[in-house]
């Protein structure tokens, strides 16, 4: 009877069994990421249901339909003006007190949140961005929902994987699952989900990223699929190569939509600065964006919101070339569309409007192609297609000079289109239009506001790598220390005895004073009377840059970066002034190129 009491007081519990299997289970770091992928794809599956309805009840309170485009011609003039400024006056009070000035917002923001946060975000922010899409496209700003989806994905990723206590290794990849999902979602095209991810957001093609990332969009597009249907975004007629001669042609719609990308990209900023500087209160800088949006609306309602139907209505040819009642040629049409779409896109955004330039991208590159194929089939009907397919490539050919990402936008619009015929054009516009705008600068229109603010994008995944190795990881030696009450003579001494280069001074706590090094002591070396009437605390170099002992690998690659000196000193996290040891900056590159060999990366960062 003991005997059993002793082998029952032995054996563990249900709840330390479960406890172990869960942390067993944490630990297998493929499996782990894969079941939590599942979990994001189907929060941003339906994040990107829930922004979608959101938007479409917002349109439903101005204009009594869904979208904008259902109600062009339905609604009172006024509604131009009004919908977009009151919309306008709401995001800017959601831009000034709800989210923080200094972080970018939508696919940006999530960028800079890999790059400079380790892939956090805050709840405060998501909820912040999701209200001011909802009302700024509701509203009828001329911006897209795709950013938005997106980065409410990679919001949700990112608060799933830091209640967790996920590294940041795996929060980057739940990241990636969350991104793709929201593009997935966004387009019903899983395929172009993954490759966005991968592509423009985390430049990781390992297999231990890729396959969560598959499994997030793969759900998303199913939730996506079931509450919605398995529609594609448009409706689009089937459209073939009808002759190897319209290749050229092709060519020249890809140089087109590379000039256009370039110049709204260009243009950015720059509308960005006069709203900066010609309004001074940000909360108006979206009202003004609004009011311009509307004035220009009363010409051309197309414009408004995302203006999906026009699309639609371009890709099947029945545009109803129309402007207060006055029926245009319709080349003279879709000239004044492109031009009216692009500035009103780039106002709103420069504003400071909820949404992104996906939408917009794609609504200007079909307008574009539908010009321009126009104008081919009527000189070359024999060996050309009708203007709507020249629209379809040319909506592919300008989001991936935008975005800078010509695979991910080949297989979105493939997904989208259903028809392999589009392929070769498909292919040829896209890689011609990205190279073009490439001509003019690398920045997209994701990059362009992170790299005028320094941050920089190209590297996201070696911080990732720097910020997981921390400072008690790289080798550091002690420093040789003295008071600050020593004569010169003795601190001379030390320094030359230790021949490390610098001597540490200190306080009677044995506190850190300052450092002294040769550049410091060579002034007090020629007059030998000096050695004995000078302290230490007189030599010594109080500016000093330190690194806490809980700081990482990335955090010492930025100070030597920005300074020149040779050594730095680590100090204890809980005392700034107590001093570990010294690091040299031939310990710390010498581990970061450990690391990015080991990682099987060249790296050729100029700032290295």
């Amino acid at each position: 009877m003991a005997e059993e009491e002793e082998n029952s007081m032995k054996k563990p519990s249900l709840k330390t069994r479960l406890g172990e299997g869960l942390r067993w289970f944490r630990r297998q770091d493929a499996l782990y990421l894969g079941m939590l992928s599942l979990f994001v794809g189907l929060l941003a599956g339906y994040g990107a249901l829930f922004l979608r309805l959101g938007i479409e009840e917002v349109s439903l309170l101005w204009t009594g339909e869904r979208t904008w485009s259902n109600a062009l011609n339905a609604i009172p003039w006024y509604l131009y003006i009004i919908a977009p400024v009151t919309g306008g006056l709401l995001v800017g009070l959601i831009n000034t007190k709800v989210l923080d000035p200094d972080q970018h917002r939508v696919i940006p923001g999530v960028i800079e949140a890999l790059s400079e946060r380790g892939g956090r975000i805050s709840v405060r922010k998501a909820l912040g961005e999701v209200s001011s899409s909802i009302i700024a496209i509701g509203s009828g700003a001329s911006m897209g929902r795709e950013a938005p989806t997106v980065a409410l994905g990679a919001a949700l990723a990112s608060l799933v994987g830091q209640k967790l206590g996920l590294t940041e290794k795996q929060l980057r990849t739940l990241l990636g699952c969350g991104v793709a999902a929201g593009i997935a979602a966004s387009f019903n095209a899983p395929i172009a989900g993954v490759l966005f991810a991968l592509e423009v957001i985390l430049a990781d093609y390992a297999v231990a990223t890729f396959t969560p990332i598959v499994l997030a969009s793969v759900i998303a597009t199913v939730i996506t699929r079931a509450e919605l249907g398995n529609y594609p975004v448009f409706t689009i007629p089937e459209f073939e190569l009808v002759s190897g001669w319209e290749i050229p042609a092709y060519l020249a719609l890809g140089v087109i939509c590379g000039v256009i990308a370039a110049f709204i990209i260009k243009a950015l900023p720059v509308v960005r600065s006069v709203f900066e500087s010609r309004v001074k209160n940000r909360i108006f800088h979206p009202v003004l964006a609004g009011f311009l949006l509307g004035c220009v609306a009363l010409f051309l309602p197309e414009i408004m919101s995302i203006g999906y139907g026009t699309v639609e209505s371009i890709l099947l040819e029945q545009i109803v070339v129309d402007s207060l009642g006055w029926e245009l040629p319709l080349l003279l049409f879709l000239a004044v569309l492109i031009v009216a779409k692009v500035a009103t896109s780039v106002i709103c955004s420069a504003g400071g409007f909820g949404g992104g330039m996906i939408g917009p991208s794609l609504f200007i590159g079909a307008t574009t192609g539908a010009l321009f194929g126009y104008i081919a089939h009527d000189i070359f009907p024999g060996y050309s297609e009708t203007f709507g397919a020249y629209a379809l490539v040319g909506a592919g050919a300008l989001l991936a000079a935008t975005v800078q990402a010509p695979m991910s936008m080949i297989l979105m619009i493939f997904e989208i289109s259903g028809n392999y015929q589009v392929m070769v054009p498909l292919m040829t516009a896209c890689v011609v239009a990205a190279l073009v705008k490439r001509a003019f600068g690398s920045e997209s229109v994701i990059t362009e506001s992170l790299e005028a603010k320094g941050i920089e994008t190209g590297w996201g995944l070696e911080r990732s790598w720097m910020r997981a190795v921390p400072i008690k990881r790289i080798p550091w030696r002690s420093i040789p220390t003295v008071s600050e009450h020593v004569r010169l003579e003795e601190l001379k001494r030390v320094y030359i005895s230790s021949g490390k280069g610098c001597v540490q001074v200190t306080d009677d706590d044995g506190l850190m004073v300052g450092l002294v090094t040769f550049e410091d002591l060579k002034e007090w070396l020629l007059d030998p009377t000096l050695d004995h009437a000078v302290v230490a605390s007189e030599v010594v170099n109080r500016n000093v840059r330190t690194v806490s002992e809980k700081g990482s690998l990335l955090d010492a690659v930025n100070i030597f970066d920005r300074e020149e000196f040779e050594q730095m000193p680590v100090v204890a996290a809980d005392e700034p002034r107590r001093v570990l040891g010294i690091l040299s900056r031939n310990a710390v590159f010498s581990t970061y190129h450990k690391l990015i060999v080991k990682h099987g990366e060249a790296s050729d960062h100029t700032h290295v």
